[in-house]
């Protein structure tokens, strides 16, 4: 029987004073939010919660959709936006106004890369009886909006319970360019977990060298995200002629896909580097990828807490971001160094520095797992959350 409908037949026979929580997703690109969403069904504590999601259907996220089932008690796909046309907009949010409805779903946890649907799905919730309804924006603005899209997101912040941002520079940069009140805005850093980055076999890694055609003494920079403007990865290319100067072994590794692929490639070719840059496309599991890396990267000029960066400190991988400062994962000259934002020359001294002192590499890769072991975990993310849900239907 499809999990969404049996959850109809269950809460007949099933009636308890369990939290009954719904994680709704949106973006039709798979990337950290979705890891984080999945994570945070699996950790929530079940003898508190049961665990209902909601994601687009889209051939893209069926991967998405069969792993987030595994992690949830309940599972259903809805798409209340335009994205299959506007004429079945009416048909997608009826579906959503179903789920949340036979559910009987206390709360709603909105999650969202882009603004797409939240106006949508608000009003199917508050039709449908959800008692509080919270909203995270993985990725803020770094730059003002237009007036007709800032009234609207500030419309939908003023209309839910509450906003979750996953670090302070998150909320920063949304309080920057958006309506965020502070006493209704909480910040929840994002986290892994730990138990999922054993060490990589040597002869795995091997393998994976040979594939890729990477040389056994080659020095490798890489990084693992989603190939588009906002992630800064133009900056990370201009880098790597300085960096192929001081570095004439290194190789660029970039995990992942986009709508800039062919763009990055193209910039690749024109700067002379084409034969030092593999692109491996989307990967489920990129932590043998990542543990090829001497060097992990993340040009992004406006941080939001990034799934890849953790998963790379988790790694004992050394890091470099070009987002820092308090709350932040990456402590400058402990756990990893912090580039200039949108400065290839900043971005090319430090990985220069790491790349040619591997013993500043080893440390700070400890540095970074210690940093995410203390701090960053998946389950501390998990307990916070719950504590919101559980205060907010109190």
């Amino acid at each position: 029987m499809d999990k969404a409908f049996s959850a109809e037949l269950s809460y007949f026979e099933n009636m308890h004073s369990l939290t009954r929580v719904a994680l709704f997703t949106n973006s039709i690109s798979v990337g950290g939010m979705e890891e984080h969403v999945e994570l945070l069904a699996r950790h929530l504590d079940r003898s508190q919660f049961e665990v209902f999601s909601i994601c687009p259907e889209w051939e893209a996220t069926e991967a998405f959709y069969s792993s987030l089932a595994q992690e949830s008690d309940y599972i259903a796909k809805a798409t209340p936006d335009r994205r299959h046309g506007f004429i079945r907009v009416p048909k997608e949010c009826l579906r959503l106004y179903h789920y949340l409805r036979t559910w009987r779903i206390d709360v709603l946890h909105m999650h969202s890369t882009t603004f797409r649907g939240q106006m949508y799905a608000l009003m199917m919730a508050r039709l449908a009886g959800v008692k509080r309804i919270y909203v995270t924006e993985h990725l803020a603005p770094d730059e003002r909006l237009p007036l007709p899209e800032r009234t609207l997101r500030s419309l939908v912040t003023h209309l839910v319970d509450g906003v979750v941002c996953v670090s302070q520079k998150n909320y920063e940069a949304r309080a920057a360019h958006l309506y965020t009140p502070k006493h209704r805005t909480t910040v929840v850093n994002n986290g892994v977990d730990l138990d999922d980055f054993p060490s990589i076999p040597e002869s795995t890694l091997a393998k994976l060298r040979t594939q890729l055609n990477l040389p056994a003494d080659a020095l490798i920079i890489g990084t693992v995200v989603r190939f588009e403007p906002e992630k800064g990865l133009r900056y990370l290319f201009d880098a790597m002629p300085a960096i192929l100067a001081a570095c004439p072994n290194a190789y660029l590794l970039m995990v992942g896909d986009g709508s800039l692929r062919d763009e990055l490639a193209a910039q690749a070719q024109r700067l002379g580097f084409a034969d030092r840059v593999q692109f491996t496309g989307f990967q489920s599991d990129p932590r043998p990828y990542l543990g090829l890396l001497d060097v992990f990267v993340l040009p992004v000029p406006v941080g939001s807490m990034s799934i890849g960066l953790l998963e790379a400190m988790a790694m004992r991988r050394a890091v470099i971001i070009t987002f820092g400062g308090e709350g932040e994962a990456v402590v400058h000259g402990e756990s990893g160094f912090c580039a200039e934002p949108r400065d290839p020359e900043s971005i090319a001294r430090y990985t220069i520095q790491l790349l040619q002192d591997p013993t500043l590499r080893t440390q700070f890769g400890e540095q970074a797992y210690q940093r995410v072991a203390n701090t960053f975990s998946a389950q501390q993310v998990a307990k916070t959350l719950g504590a919101l849900y559980r205060s907010a239907i109190v």
